[in-house]
Order: structure tokens, then C-alpha cells, then sequence
């Protein structure tokens, strides 16, 4: 649909350079260039959506703190995996995708105009051949029926029978001036545009103006040679004959009182040739419209960044996040309650366990994570999370009822007693209680030092000039990926075909259509997300350190007492589809199914969301937040607090990482 897109965007540039010409032009007698007015203008139309100009823009945040802090338990998962159980749903009769034609249907149209117009020229120029004779640099063709008295080039078509000696000398100086300013590429250029524009009237009005554009332009030369009654009255005369050809100039096509008036109008002083400058705002407006892409860079390129060392000796708690290749030093990796949790965990990966539900579970955890109900299969006992399945449908769970479990994931916390699961469904006997709600696809995602990232697949890999292009498919978006060799060696690239599965990073994206992405500033792209694979050498280092860690940016900020005082009396925003519930003692807000909820211009949505109001503190399960700075992280769980701190937990290749 780019096409269409692209179409639209010169029939808008039409519309607007035409009413301009309309408003201002129209009636000055600067034919020659108005004629230059009307072609340019309308080629720009056509060449200014094709242009792409990136304009980068500091973005103005005002941020008091961004932190990123390891979550103070450790939280351990196995990786998301597909049910082993199929369900036979319905096969759906696909209908015809009637949207998808139009591209069809447009471009046969424009081939049949095309091939009529080609059809239409062959057949003049067969006509040409056969019946021509030399006259003063013209090549005069007889013709008594269809279309008389008009040029082709240097053609010029003549009925002699109804013409006088005097009256064929000024028709041929009239036409002569046609084939000297050679007006008939215009003609040509025109019925393209026509093929090409056939569904925008602003086209037809294009063809009409510039004809009679080189009518008045002709008629002016002329009329200085035999004066200007005479050649009126010729034009009144042969008035009545006319031409369907649309190739041709005809002596007296185009409207004849406009242009005998025309004649007659006393000519535009120089000083008006100035009006043509007024179209420079209008074709400045539509470049920065159609062809430039404001990219509002992050800060992270302009901040001070600093040294680890130097980071913990600041004011503001910024922390770094551990890319998923940092070594383990946590003895718990090596203890028996690990080995014994991560086997349980692995068994019932991917599992449908049938089994029945115990007593409720109160997590050890501060904010209460993996509190929910027990669900006890084959000998072992498991925990059914209310961050997973929400308050409402743990209500619908009885105690001893038996169940039948998909499960989707699963996973366990240091310090808790038994392994999670997050079922993908739940039944009751054969009634469905419970279905994993499907994410919100994005097309990409941020890490803490704001470069983009999401893992795809590589659709095709061409080699442009000096540039390699790699395009990838990730959450259904296309990314045009645009390697030169000042980034990398390419024989750096030498492992990666269509087909593999790469996780991408970049930044500074450019948006070129509804699910298409343009990219230039590439970071790394990697067939494993635990490591970089090719690096891009020019940009890698801003944004990471030798380790491949993060490099986090210190941000400088002057935070008053005034502004704490605000911070702590801040209204609070939020709203939710299922429900929203208030504690007994009116300190604590539960928020359920799409809960939204606007803290300190913190936006935090989720599909469960718990807030303290004493504490200002919260947590939230399936989280998106938006920090004021417009960086958003997706997790499957995290907390926040109202002083602008925001802990997020994501789950990478089988463990969730902070």
C-alpha cells in the first residue's frame, strides 16, 4: 500500500501547487512562465513525497530521577514454552481481501490509459510518414476530416479547402510557434501524468491550464506579426471545427472569448513577476510535511556519561541493568533448593497438569508476587499467581476443585517454598475458566540506555553500491537495515542468511510506513541475545561499554525543595476496565483488566495494577511504563514509587532479568 500512500501524497502536492496557480497566476500575461510554473510544479508533485530528510530534535525532558534497580529478590523463570495440548478450532473460510485489489486495480487501469495513448501516437506518426511536405522548417499535412488545423511537433495538419492564402500564413506562424517552443513535449508529458494521476481530477485541470497556456503564448507572437484584429477575426472564423486528438495543438481549441480577451488584455507590469515567489512557503510546506522525519534524539548521545565508580558516588540512584551475558556470582545458583526448584520447574514446562486447588499462598515477598492459590498435581504442589490470573478468576478456583492446567511458563523466587506457573489456560471439567490474554505487540522495545532492540528474522539480505541491506521481520513490522563499510567488515556478515532468527538494536529510527522501519544507526545485530554478534564500530561504544554492559547517562538535574513538595502532594490518575477495589482501610487500590494508572507523569498499564497510597509505592503484573522521558519498558512484572523510581522485570531466554 506504499504506492497508494505515495500517490496520495502527489495528488495532495497537485491540489495545492494548482489552487495556487488558480489564486495568483492565472490571470497574469507571463505565459512563458506560467507554462514553466505548471510543469515544474507538477513533476515537484511527484518528486517531493519520494524525498527523505531526517531532521534530528533534542528532546526537552525535564527528568528528576530514571533509576533502574536490581529487584531486592531474586526472580527465577523457565522459559515461556507451547503447550503440548492442541485444540481443534474451526477452520474459518477466507473471504477475498477486497483492500488488497486496489494496487491491482489501479495499475491496470494506468496501463490500459497508457497503452491508448501509445496506441494514439503510433497511429499519428503512421499518418505522418505517408502524407508530409516541406514549408519553412514546418512539414505541412493535408487533412480535410478528424482533426485540421493544428501541430505535432513540427507537423503542422491543414485543411486548404477552407482556407485563404492570408488566413494559412497566419495559422502556420501560430503553429510555428508551437514547434519552436516545442509545446508537444508538454502534450507528452502531460498524458503520461494523466495514465499515472488517472483517479485526481487536479491532473485534468493541470492539461487544461497548460494548453491554454501555449495558446495564449502562441497567440501573443502572432498576433505582433499581423495585428491583433485580424488574427481575432481569423479565430472567430474557424471557430467551429474542433479535434479529439489529445496530442495535438489545435488553432481553435481551447476556449476562444478567453482567449480573444486575453489579446486584448494590457500586459502585467515586471513587478508582478514577484508573485511567483509566493510559492516558495507552499513548496517548503510540503517538503517538511511529506519528505522530512523529525527524529526526536535521545539524550543519551549528549549526556555526561560516567564510569560505573563514579555512578555510585552520585546523588541520584542510577543503577545499570545486566545484559543477559553477566556472569553469575550468586552461591544460590550452586544450592540444592535451586537445583531442585529449577527441575521442578523444567518438568512442568510445557505440561497439562491435572490436579486440584489447596489453600490460598501469602508470599514472603514485599509486594506479594507470588501470592495466590495452590495447585497440587501429581505429588507436587505449585503456586497459581494472582499477578497471572488476576483476583477475579482466583475467586472462581474452590477449594478441592479439580483442574486442568496448560501451562505456559513457569518459575520461582529465592526465599519462596514452591514453583510458579502461568497457565496459558485453565479448565473445569470441559468449561475453559481462565485464557492467557495475548500481548500487546510492539515493534520494538527499549533498554535502559535508550537503544531500541527486538529479535525477528531476516527476510532478505541485498547488496546496494557501497551498502548492504538487510531487511528483517520482527512482531510483524518490517526493518530496512542499512550496513556500510565504515560500520562494519562486511565479511563480518558472511554467517547471516535469510532465514535466521537475529535480535536487532539500533536507534534513530525512521518511520516510512505503517509497519516499515528505516535504519541507519544500527548498533549490533545477533543470531544469540546473549551475545552482540556484528557490531556497528561507529556507534557501538556510546551506548556500551567493552563488556558489552550498558552505559547508563548522568543526568544533570536542579531538584528544589519546592519540587519534592509538589512530588509529594501530586494528584493521582488512574482508571481500569474490569474493576477497581479500595482496602477496608482505604490505603491500598487494586486495580484489574486493562488498569491504567498516572503517577508523577509515570504511566504505568498493566493487566493488574496495586498501589499504596501511605507507602506511595506499587506493583504491577504484564506492565508497560512510560516514563516522563518517553522511554517505555515492557515487563512481566516491576514496581514503582511516586518519587519516579521504576523496577522492571522481564523475562529474557528463561529468566527474568531486572
Amino acid at each position: 500500500m506504499e504506492l497508494l500512500t505515495y500517490l496520495l501524497k502527489v495528488s495532495a502536492c497537485t491540489a495545492l501547487f494548482f489552487g495556487f496557480y488558480l489564486l495568483v497566476l492565472r490571470k497574469l500575461t507571463f505565459f512563458r512562465i506560467n507554462r514553466f510554473y505548471l510543469l515544474v510544479t507538477l513533476l515537484l508533485s511527484f518528486v517531493i513525497p519520494a524525498l527523505q530528510f531526517n531532521v534530528e530534535k533534542a528532546a526537552d525532558v525535564r527528568q528528576v530521577s530514571a533509576p533502574v534497580a536490581a529487584p531486592p529478590l531474586p526472580i527465577y523463570a523457565i522459559a515461556q514454552a507451547q503447550a503440548v495440548e492442541v485444540i481443534q478450532m474451526p477452520v474459518a473460510r477466507q473471504g477475498i481481501d477486497w483492500f488488497s485489489l486496489i494496487p491491482y486495480a489501479y495499475l491496470s487501469v494506468a496501463a490500459i490509459l497508457l497503452g491508448f495513448s501509445t496506441w494514439q501516437l503510433c497511429r499519428l506518426l503512421i499518418y505522418i510518414n505517408n502524407h508530409s511536405t516541406r514549408q519553412n522548417g514546418l512539414k505541412l499535412v493535408p487533412k480535410t476530416v478528424g482533426f485540421t488545423n493544428c501541430s505535432f511537433f513540427n507537423y503542422v495538419f491543414i485543411d486548404e479547402r477552407n482556407l485563404s492564402g492570408p488566413d494559412l500564413a497566419v495559422l502556420l506562424k501560430h503553429e510555428e510557434v508551437h514547434a519552436n517552443q516545442f509545446h508537444s513535449i508538454d502534450k507528452i508529458i502531460l498524458m503520461i501524468c494523466k495514465a499515472v494521476l488517472w483517479f485526481n481530477p487536479i491532473v485534468y485541470f493541470f492539461d487544461k491550464a497548460l494548453e491554454q497556456t501555449h495558446e495564449y503564448e502562441a497567440d501573443e507572437m502572432t498576433s505582433l506579426n499581423f495585428g491583433t484584429g485580424a488574427y481575432a477575426k481569423l479565430l472567430l472564423k474557424l471557430a467551429v471545427s474542433g479535434s479529439n486528438m489529445p496530442l495535438i495543438h489545435n488553432f481553435v481549441k481551447s476556449p476562444i472569448k478567453a482567449r480573444i480577451k486575453m489579446l486584448y488584455n494590457l500586459k502585467s507590469g515586471n513587478m508582478k513577476k514577484l508573485s511567483y515567489l509566493m510559492v516558495l512557503p507552499v513548496a517548503i510546506g510540503l517538503v517538511w510535511l511529506f519528505s522530512v522525519q523529525v527524529v526526536y534524539a535521545q539524550s543519551v548521545l549528549k549526556s555526561e556519561v560516567l564510569p560505573e565508580d563514579t555512578l555510585k558516588k552520585k546523588a541520584l540512584k542510577n543503577k545499570e541493568l545486566a545484559l543477559p551475558n553477566v556472569k553469575r556470582t550468586d552461591s544460590y545458583f550452586v544450592s540444592a533448593d535451586y537445583l531442585e526448584k529449577k527441575a521442578i520447574s523444567e518438568s512442568a514446562l510445557g505440561k497439562t497438569l491435572i490436579g486440584t486447588i489447596k489453600d490460598t499462598y501469602k508470599s514472603k515477598s514485599k509486594f506479594d508476587f507470588d501470592g495466590g492459590k495452590l495447585f497440587q498435581s501429581q505429588g507436587r504442589t505449585y503456586i497459581l499467581p494472582r499477578v497471572y490470573l488476576g483476583s477475579q478468576t482466583l475467586n472462581l478456583l474452590k477449594k478441592d476443585s479439580e483442574l486442568k492446567v496448560v501451562v505456559s511458563s513457569t518459575g520461582f523466587t529465592k526465599g519462596e517454598r514452591f514453583v510458579y506457573i502461568q497457565p496459558k489456560q485453565i479448565f473445569s471439567g470441559d468449561k475453559l475458566v481462565y485464557q492467557m490474554p495475548k500481548p500487546e505487540v510492539y515493534p520494538f522495545l527499549y533498554e535502559a540506555n535508550k537503544v531500541r532492540f527486538n529479535d525477528g528474522k531476516i527476510s532478505s539480505i541485498t547488496s546496494s553500491g557501497n551498502k548492504k541491506i538487510i531487511n528483517v521481520i520482527a512482531n510483524g513490522y518490517n526493518f530496512k537495515i542499512a550496513i556500510n563499510r565504515l560500520q562494519t567488515d562486511f565479511a563480518d556478515l558472511k554467517d547471516y542468511q535469510t532465514g535466521d532468527d537475529v535480535r536487532l538494536r539500533f536507534v534513530h529510527e525512521v518511520k516510512t510506513g505503517a509497519k516499515s522501519y528505516s535504519i541507519k544507526d544500527w548498533i549490533s545485530i545477533s543470531k544469540n541475545i546473549r551475545t552482540f554478534g556484528v557490531r556497528n564500530g561507529i556507534l557501538f561504544h556510546k551506548f556500551y561499554k567493552d563488556d558489552g554492559r550498558q552505559k547508563v547517562a548522568h543526568i544533570k538535574t536542579n531538584i528544589s525543595s519546592s519540587d519534592n513538595l509538589i512530588a509529594n502532594n501530586s494528584k493521582l490518575e488512574y482508571q481500569a476496565m474490569d474493576s477497581v477495589k479500595m482496602s477496608k482501610d482505604k490505603t491500598t487500590i487494586y486495580m484489574y483488566g486493562k488498569a491504567k494508572l498516572l503517577l508523577n507523569k509515570i504511566t504505568i498499564e498493566a493487566d493488574e495494577i496495586v498501589y499504596n497510597q501511605i507507602t506511595r509505592e506499587g506493583h504491577a503484573i504484564n506492565l508497560l511504563a512510560t516514563h516522563p522521558s518517553g522511554v517505555k519498558i515492557l515487563g512481566s512484572k516491576g514496581k514503582f514509587a511516586a518519587d519516579g523510581q521504576i523496577e522492571i522485570w522481564q523475562n529474557v531466554s528463561g529468566e527474568f532479568r531486572p
